[in-house]
């Protein structure tokens, strides 16, 4: 019984805790929650199962209407109030998303370059799949994306069917992608989908390393392949162009 009154405890702090990740504040995440298991209810319910102040609670109130997560009706001279679908969280999250896309290219365009290299390390499976996003969103259309070096199939199980989702952005903006494997990943085979737009060459297993690197515009990347990956993200035009010659170095020393 303690074990799920505690697990009980543990949830509600998670729910709130995300709730309160996407904007809610304390107050609005409580009666918003209180909402969803009321269902429509006049306010004064509201008073007084939260026992708030009734200014506390209409200020919520309105505040979530705002935000388009709570309905408002007036019946018989009092004001019924219910909570929207938890789908329209989603939907608000989806709609900052899409604006924010529409914004970064502007903001990118205002950013001054930095005169010297920018140099930035993290770490998880998440590193990974936000280094591989941030080169297909910022490539341009028919943009190159380079690998070179290989990580056995820790990068497919790293990346799980967010893969095949970089892979169809990758295609809607005609990037190209080369990679320099080595002999002994030809049998793995992991490309067999999404084969438009990329070519593959190989290199002799003795310069075989469990790191990879990435290049697109100024970003040259090393991927770890530890464990935990390791991601060492450099941000400067040189060094980019200084990898870009030595991955054409390797692609013309390669098999296909």
């Amino acid at each position: 019984m303690k074990d799920y009154i505690l697990s009980i405890i543990i949830q509600q702090i998670l729910h709130m805790e995300i709730l309160k990740q996407i904007g809610l504040k304390k107050r609005e995440s409580e009666v918003y929650k209180l909402l969803l298991t009321m269902g429509e209810s006049p306010v004064s319910s509201i008073i007084k199962a939260t026992k708030a102040h009734p200014q506390i609670v209409y200020r919520t109130i309105d505040s979530l209407i705002d935000k388009k997560l709570v309905i408002s009706v007036r019946k018989k001279n009092k004001i019924y109030v219910s909570a929207e679908n938890p789908k329209q969280l989603e939907r608000i999250e989806e709609e900052k998303l899409y604006k924010l896309r529409q914004a970064v290219p502007d903001l990118i365009a205002m950013q001054k370059p930095s005169k010297g290299a920018i140099v930035r390390v993290s770490r998880g499976d998440e590193a990974v799949r936000s280094l591989r996003a941030r080169g297909i969103d910022e490539l341009k259309h028919g943009g190159t994306y380079y690998v070179i070096g290989g990580s056995d199939n820790r990068y497919y199980q790293v990346m799980g069917k967010f893969h095949e989702e970089l892979e169809r952005r990758r295609l809607k903006k005609k990037i190209h992608r080369k990679t320099v494997f080595f002999e002994n990943q030809r049998k793995l085979n992991p490309e067999e989908g999404f084969k438009a737009l990329k070519e593959f060459r190989y290199l002799p297993d003795e310069h075989y390393v469990t790191a990879s690197t990435n290049i697109f515009n100024n970003t040259v990347a090393i991927l770890i392949w530890t464990a935990d990956p390791i991601v060492i993200d450099i941000e400067s035009e040189e060094v980019a162009e200084n990898y870009k010659k030595y991955f054409h170095s390797l692609w013309h020393m390669a098999r296909p």
